[in-house]
């Protein structure tokens, strides 16, 4: 009895060792870690813009301009970004339609004359953005507007005139008669007489921003009578002002961008518009939610109008440098003031 109580008792040691030792070798079973869900941020779409342009963008004025502004929108906010070139009025609204079916957020018209078809298409398509530039067209909801102020544009070309003419008679010259073109040459007229009242002023509108033939020959007949510095404002047909001063041997102001690569020798200053800067703002108030669809405008306070570069004339022309700084002080602080109906013609 006794050896088979031993032989029990060495068996329950024996079964619980090994249990013991099976316990510790087991291997410890984690409980899985439930994965929380990967949320993926939705893939932000860029911002399609269109622009419809009167002319080619590379006219080294206005429409070119408007390329500039587009490339703008496309490097700092990313837009996927397009363009047509010579549309023509009878085009404007099929061309805004089109556009907006493809599914653009904004589409610009460039230029005053794209106010009326902007203004019919804009009500067929609630959701799309409609902007014409240099106008003052609005509908409060889709339609809006930027400009700058054009007048001073042509108030500083026409300072910059009378401060380095010889012969004292300048001249303004336009191509189409449409308000953002007649006010800078107005102003034009207006800074010219800031600066000398008695200095004769000539202003003339050609009719037409293509017909480089007819501005050349308009340019040719004002310095036949006396003109030694032209202003030109007319897009394309600009550049036959600019060629004419460059075969008689006077002075060029140009505008809206810089032209003295046209006619380094010629063109002594260009009075910029800075329609990329009407882009940017514009889309950029889109971007950040703040847009209102109404006018905006932008002056020289805004950096909207400035100067190009001097190409070398401010060693030519010291003085008229340092004036011309302080007539452009002057119209951004309000301390210059004019009324352009006044030189109205």
């Amino acid at each position: 009895m006794k050896k088979l109580l031993v032989v029990i008792l060495m068996f329950m040691m024996v079964f619980g060792s090994v249990a013991c030792q099976a316990t510790e070798d087991a291997p410890v079973v984690e409980e899985p870690v439930a994965e929380e869900p990967v949320v993926e941020e939705p893939v932000e779409e860029p911002l399609k813009v269109a622009a419809l342009l009167s002319g080619p963008i590379n006219d080294m004025g206005w429409n070119a301009s408007a390329y500039e502004g587009l490339l703008m929108l496309e490097d700092s906010y990313g837009c996927e970004i397009s363009y047509l070139e010579n549309v023509a009025q009878s085009d404007m609204e099929e061309n805004f339609r089109n556009y907006a079916l493809q599914g653009y957020d904004v589409i610009f018209g460039h230029g005053f004359q794209f106010g009326d078809a902007a203004t019919k298409v804009a009500a067929e398509f609630p959701d799309t953005d409609f902007i014409i530039i240099s106008s003052d067209i609005s509908n409060g909801t889709n339609l809006g507007s930027a400009n700058t102020k054009n007048e001073d544009q042509g108030f500083i070309a026409g300072a910059l005139a009378a401060m380095i003419s010889e012969t004292g008679m300048v001249a303004g010259l336009g191509g189409m008669d449409i308000p953002p073109i007649r006010s800078s040459v107005v102003g034009f007229a207006a800074g010219a007489k800031y600066i000398n009242p008695d200095i004769e002023v000539k202003t003339v509108l050609t009719g037409s921003n293509d017909d480089v033939g007819k501005a050349k020959e308009t340019a040719l007949a004002l310095i036949d009578d006396g003109v030694d510095v032209i202003f030109a404002n007319a897009n394309q047909a600009g550049l036959g002002s600019i060629e004419a001063c460059q075969d008689r041997g006077v002075w060029s102001i140009g505008s809206n961008q810089d032209q003295n690569p046209s006619a380094p020798e010629t063109v002594v200053q260009s009075i910029i518009k800075s329609t990329p800067q009407l882009f940017n703002y514009v889309v950029g108030l889109i971007v950040d939610g703040t847009y209102e669809a109404k006018f905006h405008g932008l002056g020289v306070k805004e950096g909207a109008i400035f100067l190009s570069d001097w190409h070398g004339f401010d060693e030519t022309f010291p003085e008229a440098v340092a004036e011309l700084d302080e007539v452009i002080q002057g119209l951004a602080d309000g301390s210059i003031q004019y009324d352009p109906s006044e030189y109205d013609f």
